[in-house]
């Protein structure tokens, strides 16, 4: 008679590793879903700032006083000077 057979295992020790693996998976895709919310997170906060920054004005500006504006002529490349 063969001893083995007599003793039983507690559990099976195949769906403890599939438990243990599940677990595991778990665990990285809350780490990940983390991670990611929290890098979305900063590139709306980047977005808002840079609209802000470029946000354009309705009126056009007056920076050089009276509205002066300066133009620079220069020749096409097809023409000649």
């Amino acid at each position: 008679m063969n001893a083995r057979n007599n003793v039983k295992k507690p559990f099976n020790q195949s769906s403890a590793a599939r438990l243990v693996l599940a677990v595991a998976r778990r665990r990285f895709a809350a780490q990940v879903d983390f991670f990611v919310a929290r890098w979305l997170e900063r590139c709306a906060t980047k977005v808002e700032a840079a609209q802000r920054l470029l946000k354009t004005d309705q009126k056009p500006s007056r920076a050089f006083g009276m509205g002066v504006s300066l133009v620079v002529s220069s020749p096409r490349w097809d023409q000649s000077p």
